[in-house]
């Protein structure tokens, strides 16, 4: 039988025949029904942690998404509707968001501070099972109408949102894929045209029935002060009641497709052919081919995206015209899929699930993608969150396709690490750089025959990064962890340093690559004034100061956090006039941008950030002060380690810079001089 634990009595240790001890997890449910699921296995020196809610879409409304938003604005013990961004601004956090996927919601955080983590997972937990859903925050965060000049309008954060994705030409396509494929899939984020038919009682009915103890998840990866973690979810859970009878709402909303839209002419159709996804991860990179392609131009169609956030399962899908013979196509797949050689058939498959694997590092950090996949990958996880293993296997009913859920399908993907060879030279020096670039060249040539000799598919590129008078070029290769000690032999033992001596200059070899500096190469960083650039947008905000490298980065940091801070950056945001207004800081060009998204009035943003600085022009209080201070190493820990962090360390220390910011030299009468200087930079800026 379960087990209460000694030190937290409402939490239960599962009984042995519950357990997954073989894989690494050990469970845990707390007397309203949450389960806990924490990777005992894991060598993560990260705390990553989710609380994972299921939130089926059928419809086009958007109500989960729109229940993520409202959630965030305020609970029981958290009721002001900034508490969410001030603890963005204080955390020292790498990942702190929600998430709207197809089937679930995310709420999500990871980081090194258990301090800073304990507080994120209190709120969220509190915002999850206890929010307020008051109808005032309805009308700021999700639609509202509003009188403008032209007219009535709508206004609110989530229609500002979904307005910049549609604006977006790939998710304009991932739509229309979307509505006229078979089955249709639902748009599950909600659409500008269906946003209208929601409400406040629907928000509150939809709350009532999915975010309910007995159907929450709560994982966890890292060295977690568990008895702390379990506090602070028991304390959103104290004031959960019983669940009430809610009548079922039948009205379904759906977008209505512009006349515009490709598949709305009467000609033209989106037809899907019934392969499994791990075909279908095969054949598309094979249809993308050049021959191919004017293959399909002959038979009257043309190659669709793999996936979509709609539609994530990997299909085959084709626009077709009437005329299309779809059994002549469907023999010439076959053709194809038989000419394959095995050595192609496996690249193609494990290079999607790479792709999938960096796509979901980019998104929330290395910790939480390997949260999620060791959670995916294990026999007791839920379908919606379950990594569906690539099969060669042919459904025996192609009918049976078009009638099972798609899910969210994942990819598994284990976790990924950065190898790197990185050269830096003087930027007006051609011939260093041709030679440079040569070089990279043939390494990636060598890299990438390693690579299909042993059958192991990598994510490779060459890039270029500008330093004052230096410019880095670097080769990077993203790969499975379990086979970076095999690259790193390879090039150790492959790639002479003597190919390229004749430039001058020094090279070393790394635990994450090679490094090359060129002769006279040193960046010589420029002294001086702040300096300020301003853009407005359509719909933006782009605020751009370069310091002088005799400024503390410590300092820059704390400024950012604390502009973020403010109570008239904030209001900007949750006003519903604009979707998100963010800082970002850049430790190579000593840079700190403030951007908006979304904004219906940038110019108006403008002011409220020249207003923020005129309140820093006086000290913080020591409170204050200290919250800035965290959130500054937040802000860098965020840029610089939530995704390949030893790679970002690594450029950085080409250039001399470090992520390892000293916000101990930073004072209240430091920041405000600071200030003072940005806004003298301010009054002046570089117009674009």
């Amino acid at each position: 039988m379960a087990t209460p634990h000694p030190a937290a009595p409402d939490w239960f240790l599962l009984p042995p025949a519950e357990q997954q001890l073989a894989s690494g997890w050990v469970g845990y449910r707390h007397v309203t029904g949450v389960m806990h699921w924490h990777h005992a296995a894991s060598d993560e020196d990260r705390l990553s942690v989710a609380l994972v809610i299921p939130t089926p879409s059928d419809d086009d409304s958007g109500i989960a998404h729109a229940l993520e938003h409202m959630v965030l604005r305020g609970s029981t013990r958290y009721p002001e509707p900034e508490t969410f961004l001030a603890l963005r601004a204080e955390l020292t956090l790498l990942e702190f968001n929600a998430t709207t996927q197809k089937e679930s919601t995310r709420f999500h955080l990871s980081g090194y501070d258990p301090a800073s983590v304990l507080r994120g997972i209190g709120f969220m937990s509190d915002c999850v099972f206890s929010p307020l859903l008051n109808s005032d925050d309805f009308d700021e965060e999700i639609i509202r109408h509003t009188v403008r000049a032209d007219g009535l309008g709508l206004d609110g954060t989530l229609y500002r949102e979904l307005t910049e994705y549609q604006r977006n030409e790939r998710f304009n396509e991932s739509v229309d894929m979307a509505v006229n494929s078979e089955p249709r899939a639902p748009l599950y984020g909600g659409m500008t045209d269906t946003l209208q038919a929601l409400d406040i009682v629907k928000l509150r009915r939809y709350h009532n029935t999915y975010y309910r103890p007995e159907n929450a998840v709560l994982i966890s990866s890292g060295s977690w002060p568990m008895i702390g973690l379990w506090r602070q979810v028991s304390k959103a859970l104290s004031h959960v009641g019983k669940a009430l009878s809610t009548p079922d709402d039948d009205d379904k909303v759906r977008h209505e497709r512009p006349v515009s839209s490709p598949a709305a002419l009467p000609e033209l159709r989106i037809e899907t052919l019934h392969f499994s996804p791990y075909w279908a991860c095969v054949l598309h990179p094979a249809l993308r081919a050049l021959r191919c392609q004017k293959k399909l131009a002959e038979m009257g169609a043309t190659l669709l995206p793999l996936n979509s956030d709609f539609q994530p399962k990997p299909t085959l899908r084709f626009r077709v015209t009437q005329h299309t013979d779809i059994a002549a196509l469907s023999r010439w797949l076959e053709h194809v899929q038989q000419d394959l050689s095995a050595r192609r058939i496996a690249w193609h498959s494990q290079y999607f699930a790479l792709e999938q694997g960096r796509l979901m590092a980019n998104r929330w950090g290395d910790g939480l993608q390997r949260l999620f996949h060791d959670f995916a990958i294990s026999p007791f996880a839920s379908p919606y969150l379950k990594a569906m293993p690539n099969t060669e296997t042919l459904p025996h009913e192609s009918e049976r396709l078009l009638s099972e859920p798609q899910g969210e399908w994942l990819s598994p993907c284990q976790p990924l690490r950065r190898l790197s060879i990185l050269c830096r030279c003087q930027a007006r020096d051609q011939a260093t750089r041709a030679a440079i670039e040569r070089w990279l060249a043939l390494c990636q040539q060598r890299t990438l025959r390693w690579a299909w000799m042993k059958g192991s598919p990598i994510l490779c590129d060459i890039r270029q990064w500008d330093c004052a008078n230096a410019v880095i070029i670097g080769y990077t290769v993203d790969l499975p962890v379990s086979d970076v000690e095999a690259l790193r032999q390879f090039w150790h033992h492959t790639l002479r340093m003597n190919e390229i001596e004749a430039i001058p200059g020094t090279w070393q070899r790394t635990e994450d690559g090679m490094v090359f500096l060129g002769k006279g190469s040193t960046p010589v960083y420029r002294t001086g004034s702040i300096m300020a650039s301003h853009k407005d947008e359509d719909s933006a905000m782009h605020v751009t100061l370069s310091f002088p490298h005799t400024v503390e980065a410590g300092d820059i940091a704390v400024l950012g956090q604390s502009v973020m801070a403010t109570s008239m950056i904030q209001k900007r945001r949750l006003g519903g006039r604009c979707y998100a207004v963010s800082v970002g800081i850049d430790l190579m060009h000593y840079e700190l941008t403030f951007d908006t998204v979304a904004d219906g009035d940038p110019s108006v943003s403008f002011i409220a950030l020249l207003n923020a600085f005129e309140v820093l022009s006086k000290p913080l209080d020591d409170p204050m002060f200290e919250k800035a201070c965290h959130g500054g190493l937040g802000l860098v820990s965020a840029k610089y380690n939530k995704s390949q962090g030893r790679f970002h360390r690594a450029l950085l220390g080409m250039v001399g810079q470090t992520s390892a910011i000293d916000v101990s030299k930073t004072t209240p009468d430091s920041l405000v001089n600071l200030v003072t200087r940005v806004l003298a930079a301010l009054k002046q800026p570089t117009l674009h």
